[in-house]
């Protein structure tokens, strides 16, 4: 497939803007650019607002949106942004978000979940636990999914690992999109992609991997999903690229759990590429809405 202009676009500014620097620092210039970062959290669009119910609640410290398309079905999605635990939710996100719930006309539950250095992996699950329980005294599991990107592919895979531990009902599906599986990034296989990917890097995320996850060794599964038991868990839907350095662990996830996982591979297409408004993601997106009918 030819590269499309939109994607070229994407990649000229990525590299001359820079975007993976902040993915290769550390120490205190790591923590005041994350301080930073924080303090600029992307809030529904007036174009999202327009199109569809936005409200919001608090549950913990954590503010939760719930946007709802004009006529809504029986289903819905629980979805976790990415921002390699420390970022907010970007406008790119709410996009994404408003794409699927007016496609499907299903209903999408936003958590800004606690992020890093401040909070932990244990925040993380407590909050979501919280949402989730609240949730399934609307809906049915089953008619439950839960969504991630990045990051957010990480935790969603996570939570279902955690759902087991409490007993709590798996849902319907989890879909993960370019998720970070293992957290200690020592496969060798990163390195040459890493050389190219011009969205993310690693050094900064082994040491915010540190902050995350609390008392938990980088190889719990709650921590590095690559590392867990998943034969109780939902379905799982990963949609990945071979030109985004989470996935040589991502498609060791896919064969090692290949009895509970749909494994979508795309040639060369950056992190999180489904995301972004390029004619190379329309394939993974349509897919995607498909599950959500």
């Amino acid at each position: 497939m030819k590269t499309s202009t939109q994607l070229k676009l994407i990649k000229t500014i990525a590299k001359l803007g820079k975007i993976n620097k902040m993915w290769y620092l550390q120490g205190p210039k790591l923590q005041t650019t994350i301080t930073k970062k924080q303090a600029k959290i992307a809030y529904p669009s007036k174009k999202l607002q327009t199109a569809c119910s936005v409200t919001s609640h608090q549950v913990n410290t954590s503010q939760v949106y719930e946007i709802a398309p004009t006529s809504a079905s029986n289903n819905l999605i629980i979805y976790l942004a990415g921002g390699g635990f420390v970022l907010p939710i970007s406008s790119l996100h709410w996009d994404f978000i408003q794409l699927l719930v007016t496609k499907t006309n299903t209903k999408a539950i936003v958590p800004l979940y606690p992020l890093a250095p401040t909070h932990n992996v244990d925040a993380v699950m407590a909050t979501l636990t919280t949402i989730y329980q609240q949730a399934i005294q609307d809906y049915y599991p089953e008619t439950i999914t839960i969504i991630g990107d990045s990051a957010g592919g990480n935790i969603a895979l996570a939570f279902s690992l955690h759902l087991q531990t409490i007993g709590l009902p798996q849902p319907k599906q989890i879909i993960a999109i370019s998720p970070a599986v293992d957290l200690t990034f020592t496969n060798p296989d990163i390195a040459p992609i890493e050389e190219k990917d011009y969205i993310v890097g690693t050094p900064a995320l082994k040491e915010i991997s540190e902050w995350y996850r609390g008392t938990h060794t980088l190889t719990d599964g709650i921590i590095s999903p690559l590392y867990g038991d998943f034969m109780h868990s939902a379905p799982i839907i990963i949609f990945s690229s071979t030109g985004d350095l989470t996935n040589p662990d991502t498609k060791r996830f896919a064969t090692k759990n290949k009895a509970i996982t749909t494994y979508y591979e795309y040639p060369d297409y950056p992190h999180i590429f489904p995301l972004y408004p390029i004619p190379e993601g329309e394939d993974a997106r349509q897919k995607l809405i498909s599950l959500l009918i």
